[in-house]
């Protein structure tokens, strides 16, 4: 029986120590929630705005703003991340331009730019200041749906925190970018964005409006980071390899293989360029009109902004079947040769910094199919050796319908763009 007892007595114990280790669970359960919910919007923007900045780039002649941007601190050595579009005119006109940064705690600083990278458009600048703050680069992909904070300076209204969702890599895409629902406005271009904790997984580069934002993934940052600077390497220079260099690889992925081809009204066409374009129809049938025209157009999503209005690395292709069974042949030939000849899109760039459209027309019969032939190219005059190219095709074929077709290609070598153009134009096909 005392041994009973005994046992009764322990258990007893043993039960009232788990009841209260029970206690202890349940009263500690609320405190362990609340370690895990996010922080506010006000505690991340207090704990990252000793390590923003906003960069602004001075006309020298009337020491006033040209532009604005944003920047963050990544290390103890004060070296900040931006965008290299934000400084592109330290690039290509330092003689008229020079930058500066402002920090948040009000002092302002001459800006030196130490590299860049226009392919992902991110660059690294130093103002000579140390800093005890600054923010870690995570490379990873984050969930889609994970909360992101994007910081810059709008507008030049002051720093500012938009709270936003990470959506993953655009799809289509030539250059990876982040997907970010959330507003980044004009002046927040370079700055970071940053989970709760603060970590940084994208820069700001651009929007399209409607709380649709852009960001570059911060592992293109991490890369440039390791690079070594530009030392005494004139920027243009720099530029001018980078372009080459991708515009390489670009050329090289879409000639590995034959362009894929489709019927368009008899004939075989190129349809797409890759992965990375987009493509339309359109057409063009009014009753009371003596011919009838349809379009297919195929474009690529992106394009490597240069400095101002002049960006580069553009691929895009137009087809228009014309029909006119009401004309005669000389009168189809001459309505024929006035599609031909309309002047090419307007392919931008400053007229100082490039060169005159140089061209040459052939004639040539190839799968079935007489064509006219036109290649027009015109140089980069600060960046020698890339090229912006035009070709033209009109079939020859029939005497009320035919086909035209234009190929746009912008910055790529002459050799590059010869083969653009031979895989293009032997690409076509007779199937009447």
């Amino acid at each position: 029986m005392n041994l009973f007892l005994m046992m009764a007595t322990r258990f007893s114990s043993l039960f009232s120590v788990l009841a209260g280790l029970a206690i202890c669970i349940i009263s500690f359960v609320p405190v362990f929630a609340s370690a895990q919910e996010a922080p506010s919007t006000e505690t991340v923007f207090a704990q990252s705005k000793q390590r923003i900045a906003q960069i602004r780039i001075l006309e020298k002649s009337a020491n006033t703003k040209a532009s604005l941007g944003s920047g963050f601190i990544v290390n103890a050595q004060g070296l900040i991340i931006t965008n290299y579009h934000v400084i592109s005119d330290l690039v290509f006109r330092p003689d008229l331009y020079r930058g500066e940064v402002y920090f948040g705690d009000g002092e302002t600083r001459p800006l030196r730019l130490v590299n860049f990278d226009a392919v992902h458009d991110l660059a690294i600048v130093s103002t000579g200041k140390t800093s005890p703050e600054f923010f870690d680069i995570d490379p990873r992909p984050q969930p889609k749906g994970s909360r992101v904070y994007a910081i810059g300076t709008p507008h030049d209204l002051g720093f500012t925190i938009v709270e936003g969702t990470y959506n993953g890599l655009l799809s289509g895409s030539l250059y990876e970018k982040i997907h970010y629902t959330g507003a980044i406005n004009s002046g927040m271009s370079g700055g970071p964005a940053i989970l709760p904790d603060g970590r940084v997984v994208g820069i700001n580069v651009a929007t399209a409006g409607n709380q649709i934002g852009f960001l570059v993934p911060s592992v293109f940052a991490l890369r440039l980071l390791k690079q070594p600077p530009l030392g005494k390497m004139p920027a243009l220079e720099a530029l001018r390899r980078q372009l080459l260099d991708n515009q390489a690889n670009i050329v090289a992925s879409i000639t590995r293989q034959p362009l894929p081809t489709a019927n368009f009204h008899g004939y075989r066409v190129p349809v797409t360029l890759g992965d990375f374009s987009k493509c339309w129809a359109d057409t063009d049938q009014q009753i009371s009109a003596i011919y009838q025209r349809f379009s297919q157009q195929c474009s690529s999503e992106d394009d490597l902004f240069l400095y101002r209005e002049h960006s580069t690395g553009k691929l895009e292709f137009q087809h228009d079947y014309i029909s006119a069974p009401k004309l005669n042949t000389l009168r189809f030939y001459n309505l024929f040769q006035q599609f031909f000849e309309r002047p090419y899109n307007d392919m931008g760039g400053p007229p100082e910094d490039m060169g005159q459209f140089e061209c040459k027309t052939d004639f040539v019969a190839r799968n079935g199919l007489k064509m006219k032939l036109a290649l027009c190219v015109r140089s980069y005059k600060r960046l020698p050796g890339l090229f912006d190219m035009i070709l033209k095709i009109a079939t020859l074929n029939q005497n009320h319908e035919g086909l035209q077709s234009s190929y746009q290609v912008s910055g790529v070598s002459f050799a590059n763009a010869s083969k653009l153009a031979y895989q293009f134009a032997g690409a076509f096909a007779w199937q009447k």
